[in-house]
């Protein structure tokens, strides 16, 4: 009969093997999902996205109030009606958008990010491809003993 410290030594073992096989599990998944990636990616967002505002509420906007006469573009406004319409903080925020699409864009081209796509579509499919010439040798060759 097995003692209470064997089992118990057995018990942390397995313990102690499952723990690391989650581990390796959640490191493989990070490696191969692009977590890492991903994270420096939103990162980098939030200070592009924070520069991008402060560049249009600090710079662009008041040039164009000066242009358009007004003092502050994103304070500006219609009244229709009873209404009041924002239109220079719709602007403001235009400006926003187009000025971090650019960035995006240019970024994107610039450090070639398309063509990681591209490359890890390619080697997937040289895989599969490596992978499927490997099964019909096997077969092969177990036809032919």
């Amino acid at each position: 009969m097995e003692t209470v410290k064997n089992v118990t030594s057995k018990a942390a073992k397995q313990a102690q093997e499952q723990a690391h096989r989650h581990a390796n599990g959640f490191l493989e998944f990070v490696r191969e999902q692009g977590v890492i990636t991903l994270a420096v990616g939103f990162i980098l967002a939030a200070a592009v996205t924070k520069t991008v505002n402060s560049l249009v509420t600090d710079i662009i906007n008041p040039l164009m109030g000066v242009m358009l006469g007004k003092v502050n573009l994103s304070s500006a406004t219609w009244q229709v009606g009873g209404s009041t319409l924002a239109w220079g903080n719709f602007v403001s925020s235009l400006i926003d958008f187009m000025v971090i699409a650019i960035v995006v864009y240019v970024g994107f081209k610039v450090l070639k990010l398309d063509r990681l796509d591209i490359d890890k579509k390619k080697r997937e499919k040289e895989t599969e491809e490596a992978l499927k010439s490997e099964d019909k040798l096997a077969k092969s060759t177990k036809k032919s003993k």
